[in-house]
């Protein structure tokens, strides 16, 4: 009991510190940045909507949608600092104080642009927004819009190619950070397997997509602390809440789910470093981390829904309610073919993972015996079917916006490897479990 109110607690806590920062950020007046969103305009005008962007370390070019990062910036732009509370938390696009005639409220179905396009124009709308010249409005208040309290202070120095730039050394930064400590607390093999699963999904390209930047940040920065910090967490629960709350409070329901894949996947790493865990341990470590991360996400979501509709009277739950049922069954397209168009970006490198993962069990050979360990791979085959439970819920969803959702697929890689590498019963392991069964 005394555990429950702790995390009913948190949530609360966290949920006063979200609306907190949004409020402060929101009193940054427009003008401070004006200048970076004009020139940020005129950038996205010139790629236009659709932007690709050479793949690293793939023969192809990323799709990045630009009308995304375009509504971020607008809406960013779009925050009255004299009705700050209002403004971060119906979160309108293309608002003009004394100039905006309507403002239309959130719906159920897909974000439009004003009627002066025939088509959504994101970018267009940004260009008139600065520019004065766009007397429509919309509200997207179903998301927290989390971003807005970094882009809201960036847009004061930068415009948005530096941002992207800034981005892309970071994350490069934080990758091999990472990939260090992984070598460092677990093998040097888990170390690989991270590297080329973060390179499989197109990692270094995540700089120029905005909308995406921020799953990412709360993914690498979560899974740095509980490297650092394994040892010294008392309850993992609270963490995993906390981290499934700032997906929730950041995202624009991007690739959520690798905040939850990856800190999971480090610590069962970590956990079996330390000790062997029996099936029913196994079990419950599961249910413990998913139902923590679940509770977090969709609290912090829905109570986003809760505030706007008892401040604003936006029917914002029943709204969201039905767009979630939208991009759950909204296409005809079966579920193997959208499992298998987001399995298409990573072709090849799962191979490439278990083949690490196979040079590890032949020059551990000796130690391992000839059994099947189920247990000990039992959290990596929960961490590979992730992504498919995840792509059936959201179908449509994971169809129409395959080139960011294929990002999900990250976690197959990971997952399918770590199997490949503990698949064998150690014979250390053995005489470990037998000593703990009989304590």
């Amino acid at each position: 009991m005394k555990n429950i109110v702790k995390h009913v607690v948190l949530i609360f806590v966290l949920l006063a510190i979200y609306i907190s920062s949004l409020f402060i950020t929101s009193l940054i007046p427009r003008n401070y940045i004006k200048e970076n969103v004009k020139e940020s305009a005129e950038i996205f005008k010139e790629q236009t909507n659709l932007i690709f962007v050479k793949s690293v370390f793939k023969n192809k070019y990323i799709k990045n949608d630009n009308y995304t990062d375009a509504l971020m910036i607008n809406t960013a732009y779009s925050i009255d600092e004299k009705a700050p509370l209002e403004s971060s938390l119906l979160c309108r696009k293309n608002y003009i104080p004394e100039k905006t005639k309507i403002v239309f409220p959130d719906t159920a179905a897909e974000l439009k642009s004003a009627s002066k396009y025939k088509v959504l124009n994101q970018v267009g709308e940004l260009n008139d927004t600065v520019n004065n010249d766009i007397e429509e409005s919309f509200e997207y208040a179903r998301y927290w819009h989390g971003y807005l309290i970094i882009y809201r202070i960036l847009l004061c120095f930068f415009n948005v190619t530096t941002i992207r730039i800034i981005f892309i050394f970071l994350f490069i930064a934080l990758l091999a950070w990472l990939v260090y400590l992984i070598h460092k607390k677990i093998d040097i093999y888990a170390a690989l397997i991270f590297l080329v699963a973060f390179i499989g999904i197109d990692y270094i390209n995540i700089g120029f997509a905005l909308q995406s930047s921020s799953i990412f940040f709360v993914t690498i920065l979560s899974s740095i602390y509980l490297l650092y910090r394994f040892g010294k967490i008392k309850n993992f629960t609270i963490l995993f809440l906390v981290i499934g709350s700032l997906a929730s409070f950041v995202d624009l329901l991007t690739v959520p789910l690798i905040t939850l894949g990856i800190p999971f996947t480090i610590f069962f790493l970590l956990k079996q470093k330390e000790e062997d865990l029996t099936f029913k341990e196994n079990i419950i470590w599961i249910i413990k981390l998913v139902l923590s991360w679940g509770i977090g996400y969709v609290i912090t979501w829905v109570s986003k829904w809760i505030i706007v509709d008892i401040i604003y009277n936006r029917n914002i739950v029943q709204i969201s309610i039905e767009q979630f049922l939208y991009r759950s069954t909204g296409t005809s397209i079966g579920y193997i073919n959208v499992l298998m168009k987001n399995y298409s970006y990573i072709k090849g490198y799962i191979l490439i993972a278990s083949t690490i993962s196979l040079i590890y069990i032949i020059r551990n050979a000796k130690n391992y015996m000839d059994k099947v360990d189920i247990v000990r791979i039992i959290p990596y085959i929960t961490v590979t079917f992730m992504p498919i439970v995840w792509y059936f819920v959201l179908k449509q969803h994971s169809y129409q916006h395959v080139f960011f959702t294929y990002r999900n697929t990250i976690l197959l890689i990971i997952g399918i490897s770590l199997i490949v590498k503990n698949i064998f019963k150690k014979r250390d392991n053995i005489k470990r479990l037998a000593q703990k069964n009989e304590d």
